[in-house]
């Protein structure tokens, strides 16, 4: 079964103060990742639906009566009746190379080790057989059941960025904002 990637633009982030899904590149660079790395179909999830127009491609709002994304994902899921890969859009260091060696490493799903040996589960394969966690109260929860998949060769790949202080990773000094 072909998977469906599911980038997750929702916002402007709270915590770093901005809209991430522009930050270096942003969701169109994270597209041509996915799609380099033969990924078909791609689904920005891109909140509520004013955010729409922001994003090429195929774009989904949230639906409005669910709140959190551990809700949002497993509707996400069953209404693309589909495998999917989430991927954060403040995914700023992920490359195709490493979209490819996860899933080869996680053909019956999995969530990938970042580069201090976190699982990270906005980076989930999630096939459409796995079950989930459906009592989660947070996306971590949710997606628990999965195994965790460590490309270490690619573990720098699946960070994201969550504070400004993040930004002073030294992966991204060559890249601009």
């Amino acid at each position: 079964m072909a998977i469906v990637a599911v980038i997750l633009a929702g916002g402007v982030s709270q915590r770093m103060g901005q809209e991430k899904a522009g930050m270096y590149g942003g969701v169109e660079r994270i597209q041509r990742c996915l799609a380099d790395a033969g990924i078909e179909r791609c689904v920005v999830l891109c909140g509520e639906e004013n955010r729409a127009s922001l994003f090429k491609g195929e774009v989904m709002a949230d639906p409005p009566h669910l709140k959190g994304l551990h809700r949002i994902i497993p509707w996400i899921r069953t209404t693309l009746d589909a495998t999917i890969l989430l991927v954060p859009c403040d995914a700023f260091l992920l490359s195709s190379e490493a979209i490819k060696a996860f899933l080869a490493a996680s053909p019956k799903g999995g969530v990938p080790n970042d580069e201090e040996g976190h699982r990270q589960p906005l980076f989930a394969h999630v096939p459409c057989d796995v079950k989930l966690n459906e009592a989660a109260t947070s996306v971590l929860s949710l997606v628990e059941n999965l195994p965790t998949v460590d490309v270490v060769e690619h573990r720098t790949a699946f960070s994201n960025f969550n504070q400004p202080s993040d930004l002073q990773h030294p992966r991204l000094s060559n890249r601009r904002p």
